[in-house]
């Protein structure tokens, strides 16, 4: 099944870009890949990542990889993700291909098959706004929600003047906004705040919440939004070239 439906994903993923995409925006813009699934054995999930970073393909794969456990996610069949960043389209493109076409991107998925992994969901975006470095960081509310097509410019605006009011008063580390464009049949964006632990992470988000600027931002912008869901994530291993 993992086999099946990931490399159904690489395959989609090289025909949702338009033709000459990849040369024109080879700076940019950094997509974000979110691929969600059940794990009932996390340490063999972690070994078998492992064991492809450090393959041959493993090694020429274009992204920075973040292996997460959903620590408290209500009621999603999944209990972990990998983020996958890729800096631009070709980054994108070339990733699907490793997977689909290289031996040990095959390898891969046989592993996590053999693991039990279970896939539940995915989608791809990029960030509509974003602040602080999350990459230095290791835990994270992450919301879901849905804005509707016409609210989504007001909504991000709305947001980001909340942030700079609540930024002069509180120290957060990480935050941003992302909107999904393919595989947003849940929720049109996800939100994140994070720090660098999960006691860390629930004083800033004690913090937010009685904001003065987050109270207005509730009356002025919160009937623009629905929320669907609220995670605690918990990066486990990050897998980067660098």
């Amino acid at each position: 099944m993992i086999k099946t439906l990931l490399t159904g994903i690489a395959v989609a993923l090289m025909f949702v870009i338009p033709q000459g995409f990849a040369e024109e925006q080879d700076d940019g813009p950094e997509m974000l890949g979110f691929y969600h699934f059940y794990a009932p054995d996390p340490a063999a999930v972690v070994a078998a990542m492992d064991k492809f970073w450090a393959s041959d393909c493993g090694k020429e794969y274009p992204a920075e990889v973040a292996l997460s456990a959903e620590v408290f996610n209500g009621g999603y069949p999944s209990s972990h993700f990998v983020l996958n960043t890729f800096p631009n389209a070709a980054a994108q493109e070339k990733a699907a291909s490793i997977l689909m076409g290289c031996p040990d991107g095959r390898t891969f998925l046989k592993d996590l098959q053999a693991a039990g992994v279970k896939p539940t969901t995915q989608y791809l975006g990029f960030h509509a706004a974003e602040g602080g470095n999350w990459r230095e960081d290791t835990a994270f509310a992450k919301f879901d929600i849905v804005v509707e097509g016409q609210n989504q410019g007001l909504y991000v605006a709305a947001w980001k003047k909340m942030m700079a009011g609540v930024l002069e008063d509180i120290d957060v580390s990480s935050y941003g906004i992302g909107a999904v464009v393919f595989g947003n049949d849940k929720f049109s964006h996800w939100v994140y705040v994070g720090a660098k632990n999960s006691t860390e992470l629930a004083a800033t988000q004690q913090a937010l919440l009685t904001h003065p600027d987050f109270q207005t931002f509730l009356k002025e912008a919160g009937g623009l939004r629905t929320n669907v869901n609220t995670t605690l994530v918990q990066i486990l291993k990050g897998y980067s070239h660098d």
